[in-house]
């Protein structure tokens, strides 16, 4: 079965008022790519906080009725669209992305587990982990950090079934420079790790990074055997997609995963 996905680089916005038109784009451009499904950077909505602007709060009503009018585009465009936002609550703010049918009806959402040191001031890990089954594809989210730094998301992923994993995610250069080509050794690990992730479980790993001068990692799709098969270039605002062969996510290596025979002796 052949599908068509898509990733996005939406502009580093800071405020709802930018960044719901940025993610209307973003999904109407999908649409007319004809993609099934489309993920959005981590925290498009309203924008990361940990960025030079200063992203003011926002109250729990603002942001569900911001993704209201980003359900509508997705229902117009007929696309499953990953949304990352955020989702106030009794301990803290929490990252989340949330997942909208292409009839704009909301699935479900991945709340993120694993925080980064450097995000701990602005968020709250959450807990629970569930795989998704919408556009024709059975797929799973891990969110920037827990990508990167905690393969045993992405494996676990894998393992219930997911043929592609999305990595919704932040990522810049600490030099302020822009990479010129797809893991380069010069470039930040991020893109090594993703690589990693569709390499050590045979799956689809579809990531979707801000589009800036100072850009990190790339937005684009891996295959399961490692090769980028369609890429944004660095600091683009726009839309991505692939054509996917889901009988290549045979999710080989994750499943060969024996932990009963891999006990550390006491």
């Amino acid at each position: 079965m052949v599908v068509r996905i898509a990733v996005a680089s939406t502009p580093l916005t800071a405020t709802l008022a930018e960044a719901v038109p940025a993610a209307v784009a973003a999904i109407e451009e999908a649409g007319r790519l004809r993609a099934a499904i489309v993920c959005l950077p981590e925290s498009a909505v309203p924008g990361h906080r940990v960025q030079a602007r200063t992203v003011p709060e926002v109250a729990q009503a603002g942001l569900d009725a911001a993704i209201g009018q980003i359900a509508d585009a997705a229902r117009h465009a007929r696309v499953v669209a990953i949304v990352g936002t955020e989702r106030l609550t009794v301990a803290g703010r929490e990252i989340v992305s949330v997942v909208i049918d292409a009839d704009g009806s909301l699935i479900g959402e991945q709340v993120k587990t694993q925080i980064d040191p450097t995000e701990e001031v602005d968020y709250v890990p959450g807990a629970g982990r569930r795989v998704f089954m919408a556009g024709g594809v059975t797929f799973g989210i891990a969110i920037c950090h827990e990508a990167f730094r905690y393969p045993e998301i992405a494996r676990s992923l894998a393992v219930a079934g997911a043929q592609v994993v999305f990595v919704p995610h932040f990522v810049t250069t600490d030099q302020g420079s822009l990479p010129t080509a797809w893991c380069d050794p010069a470039n930040p690990y991020n893109e090594k790790a993703i690589m990693l992730r569709a390499l050590e479980n045979t799956v689809f790993v579809a990531a979707s990074n801000f589009a800036g001068p100072d850009q990190g990692s790339l937005t684009g799709i891996i295959a399961p055997d490692g090769r980028l098969i369609a890429g944004l270039a660095y600091g683009e605002v726009g839309v991505v997609a692939a054509d996917l062969d889901l009988e290549l996510a045979t999710r080989l290596l994750a499943l060969r995963w024996a932990p009963e025979r891999n006990v550390i002796a006491k």
